[in-house]
């Protein structure tokens, strides 16, 4: 309890994705935290929900370039940070941006500094990173064993 206020946890079940193999090797299923995602600039706003992960092991919240173009970023004009993660080095282009995602059903709407990608055009997936998205959060943690997380809020 803080204050006289009960802190509130939710919980949500990891949701299945499909990960493509190079070459002739089948796709395999994984269970992975997941949160529909819309991103919203100025009076735009990308059409379809799309599926992100929330990551620990994402410094940013990070989407694909072709996103940030739909709802009219000149995305390649952001400040550019170069990172080395597991996809390699890559350049993400950073804009403030207005992120809409879906927790049990109700919409939690925020700003942040989101990281663009041209290398996430062909995966149409995000990540939300520690800064972000988990600074929203008193807590988030992960239970792999009972593929759920869970969101504590401040």
């Amino acid at each position: 309890m803080v204050g006289n206020r009960l802190l509130s946890y939710i919980t949500i079940p990891y949701q299945k994705i499909q990960i493509l193999a190079d070459g002739d090797a089948p796709a395999k299923t994984i269970h992975v935290p997941v949160l529909k995602t819309t991103l919203f600039y100025k009076n735009n706003k990308w059409l379809f929900d799309f599926d992100s992960i929330v990551d620990s092991g994402a410094d940013f919240c990070v989407f694909p370039a072709k996103m940030g173009k739909a709802i009219g970023l000149d995305v390649y004009e952001g400040e550019n940070i170069i990172t080395n993660g597991i996809g390699g080095k890559e350049t993400l282009y950073f804009h403030k941006v207005k992120v809409e995602v879906l927790i049990k059903d109700e919409p939690w709407t925020f700003e942040c500094r989101a990281g663009f990608s041209a290398k996430l055009n062909t995966k149409g997936i995000g990540f939300l990173g520690r800064d972000g998205f988990f600074d929203l959060f008193q807590e988030v943690s992960f239970s792999q064993k009972v593929k759920m997380f869970r969101l504590k809020e401040f």
